[in-house]
């Protein structure tokens, strides 16, 4: 390995266990994917978020991928525009209006056909994505910061939040347990929380295998399954809104969950 001094190891996200009992063949030097006893599939070594927000951020790791084919980039928009359509209709059922967080915010484009009901909130490792959602969230009274989402309580404080978004998110956390534990503190009463991650237990997983789009090396650090993700989520002592069949498909790459604080 290049140069230990930028890597860490951990525990199993899910059980703290330090050892795994299998280590998969889904590796990508010299990154490597693990499964632990309690089935939760995840990589022992990770870069270190000063790394992760220099060299590994969204926009660095995917630069390669600009020259793609038409057929592809149309491909992409449609589930884009399908996937801010569900994240649209879970907002306005399941959230009070009110401040929202986007943990994991990106550049701030998943707002911008949210209703105005909703004042956006983000944290986002790379500063230059923070950065470009600052700029849109202001406009609407809102705001968005360079950070570890680790930091979220220490940042925005507590009862803040109507909702929260983790869309996308779950599979880059270092510690995404303990990110959920903090995430509650500032969650005001009966806030909702909207998490969507890639569906280990996808049947194109099964078929596609190393080939399969859930896989990116280094930033994909977790992989949920149904089973896994219910586990963490009520551990961390919320309550399961939404999370039915429907919303894990064994045919569909993702899965879609909304959760309470209890």
């Amino acid at each position: 390995m290049e140069n230990n001094i930028e890597i860490k190891k951990r525990l199993c996200p899910l059980c703290k266990e330090p050892k795994y009992s299998n280590e998969l063949f889904y590796n990508s030097e010299p990154w490597k994917l693990v499964q632990c006893q309690c089935s939760f599939v995840y990589m022992p070594e990770v870069p270190i978020y000063e790394r992760m927000k220099n060299e590994f951020s969204w926009e660095r790791n995917f630069e390669k991928e600009k020259k793609v084919s038409l057929k592809k980039k149309i491909r992409r928009k449609v589930k884009t525009l399908i996937k801010r359509d569900k994240l649209k209709f879970l907002l306005n059922r399941y959230c009070e209006k009110g401040d929202v967080l986007d943990i994991g915010c990106g550049s701030g484009a998943k707002f911008e056909n949210i209703s105005k009901i909703y004042t956006p909130y983000g944290i986002d490792i790379s500063e230059e994505s923070a950065n470009k959602a600052n700029i849109s969230f202001k406009k609407r009274g809102g705001k968005a910061i360079c950070a570890p989402s680790t930091k979220v309580l220490e940042e925005f404080g507590e009862n803040k939040f109507s909702g929260a978004i983790l869309r996308s998110y779950l599979e880059h956390e270092h510690e995404p347990f303990e990110v959920l534990k903090n995430l509650k503190f500032t969650l005001k009463n009966n806030a909702c929380v909207i998490i969507k991650v890639p569906n280990y237990d996808s049947i194109n997983r099964k078929i596609r295998k190393e080939k399969w789009c859930g896989f990116h090396f280094p930033d994909h650090v977790n992989h949920f399954t149904p089973k896994t993700l219910l586990k963490m989520v009520k551990d961390a002592n919320y309550e399961v809104i939404k999370f039915n069949f429907l919303d894990y498909l064994p045919t569909s790459d993702n899965m879609w969950m909304v959760v309470r604080p209890i």
